[in-house]
């Protein structure tokens, strides 16, 4: 699958570079942003869901949030053990396929539906990550660019990017609009705005963060 990148007109001729490290300096308003947690687009009758399409988080402190998307039906899958540690390599971690990430502001959706971004302000498609079950927290991509995001850190996402720019002799240093003129089979295209809806943020805070 070709990488593609969805973005708002206005920031054609920034770097993506420069966007990533505006989105986590929004998503870590203060300095607490970094304890969000986030939840699956699923729903479920006693305990939160461990599976599903999507993950998402919104900060605790702003309007900034994340959306991690499989193309697979609930291809994103959390381990967690009950009474296991919260530290060790087998818990708390995030397996399956990762092929979209969606960065922007006011998150909304979840229990049973699927979540949006009031703004989608980008879309980074076909990024073709996978770990099995069993991958644990190290050495797992789709682990460490989701739980970077939750940190508000888009470094693992900004390594992948690098990688797959690289076959258009590309990095994160480009602007939008110069990944659009040089892979054209992938080009961008506007991102509209979605209506802003009220969303409850409290029902899918979740271990994963720990």
């Amino acid at each position: 699958m070709n990488i593609s990148v969805s973005y708002k007109p206005e920031l054609g001729a920034s770097k993506i570079s420069d966007y990533l490290q505006s989105w986590e300096a929004g998503f870590v308003t203060a300095g607490h942003g970094a304890g969000a947690t986030g939840g699956f687009n699923t729903s479920s009758m006693i305990l939160p869901p461990t599976t599903g399409d999507q993950y998402a988080t919104g900060s605790k402190t702003s309007n900034y949030a994340m959306i991690a998307e499989s193309d697979t039906a609930n291809g994103l899958n959390y381990v967690f053990k009950m009474f296991g540690a919260p530290s060790p390599n087998m818990n708390h971690y995030l397996w399956g396929t990762l092929d979209n990430i969606q960065l922007g502001q006011d998150l909304n959706g979840g229990k049973g539906t699927n979540f949006t971004l009031a703004e989608n302000n980008v879309s980074f498609n076909g990024l073709n990550l996978s770990a099995p079950d069993g991958a644990g927290r190290e050495g797992n991509p789709v682990h460490e660019v989701v739980y970077g995001l939750m940190k508000g850190n888009a470094d693992p996402l900004e390594a992948t990017l690098n990688k797959l720019l690289a076959e258009y002799n590309l990095s994160t240093a480009a602007t939008f609009d110069q990944v659009a003129a040089a892979a054209p089979v992938a080009a961008p295209v506007a991102m509209p705005n979605l209506v802003l809806a009220s969303a409850d943020q409290s029902w899918w805070d979740w271990a994963f963060a720990a």
